[in-house]
């Protein structure tokens, strides 16, 4: 491992600063996949700026707009909360799959964001659920919808010199529920193919919201953006349901590993999708 400085701000405009001025430093959230990268010579940075020492970036809050969750909120700390299991069980769900307990001890969610995975556990249902990540710089503050926050394999929209500070997902109706279905290689292993599936119906069943993101079958997680096309105004059935995975399938780009072939993951897509939706509405008592 090489030398470096370890770094200390206490506001996010300091940490800011020290990025534009050292652009080979890198930040230090949970270290979970950073510590890694490092050991085995992949990256050599300069400094590590520790995010931790910051206060406020852990918080967990819901208002009138929704819920606002804090980037150094750990895995665990996601598992634990009871406002995220009230306002958004789905993502204790992903964040029951992440690895072992003492990497959901270490990492956060972030973190798990920054990488930059494909595969990574939090982007489906994120996706799913509408959400949006504040970055902050020097030159100020920028929302960005999930779902355009990644570009290909390890890279994201982030810049040198930026920090995400935040998650953002908006309140949902009071009929919403969530589902999130993975194929795995052995429990707590990144997903193979990942599907998660967000519904909201009104009094009479007719769908208002619908969100289903992908994980594990592209370069970057991606968004099935016709599932509100297809299902919000409606009741939904068998034909939308089809539809919905039909067009998840098309748009997926997988690639073939020792665990699953390209073919094999496409078909994946269908089946998760089509099971992600299903269990959406059964936790709706649709």
């Amino acid at each position: 491992m090489n030398y470096f400085e370890y770094v200390e701000p206490r506001t996010v405009h300091e940490a800011c600063q020290f990025l534009k001025q050292h652009e080979e430093a890198k930040i230090l959230a949970g270290g979970a996949s950073l510590v890694v990268l490092q050991k085995n010579g992949f990256i050599r940075p300069s400094h590590l700026v520790n995010l931790k020492t910051i206060p406020g970036l852990d918080k967990i809050e819901q208002d009138e707009e929704g819920l606002r969750i804090g980037a150094l909120n750990r895995h665990h700390d996601i598992l634990s909360s009871p406002v995220i299991r009230k306002a958004c069980p789905i993502l204790i769900e992903a964040a029951s799959n992440i690895a072992t307990p003492p990497i959901r001890n270490m990492g956060t969610i972030g973190g798990n964001l920054c990488h930059g995975d494909p595969a990574a556990d939090f982007p489906p249902p994120l996706i799913a659920l509408g959400a949006k990540l504040t970055l902050v710089s020097v030159a100020g503050e920028r929302i960005v919808p999930v779902e355009t926050f990644f570009l290909d394999y390890y890279e994201t929209v982030l810049s040198a010199s930026e920090i995400l500070t935040e998650i953002r997902i908006p309140s949902l109706r009071p009929r919403s529920s969530g589902s999130y279905s993975t194929l795995d290689q052995v429990t707590n292993a990144t997903a193979i193919v990942a599907v998660a599936a967000v519904l909201s119906l009104d009094d009479d069943g007719t769908c208002t919201y619908a969100g289903v993101g992908l994980g594990g079958v592209a370069s970057t997680p991606l968004a099935v953006g016709t599932a509100k096309e297809i299902l919000v105004g409606r009741k939904i059935q068998e034909p939308e349901i089809d539809r919905v995975a039909k067009e998840a399938r098309t748009i997926c780009n997988p690639t073939g590993s020792v665990y699953a072939s390209a073919e094999y993951r496409r078909e994946m897509v269908y089946v998760l999708t089509r099971r992600a939706l299903h269990g959406a509405l059964k936790e709706i008592g649709g």
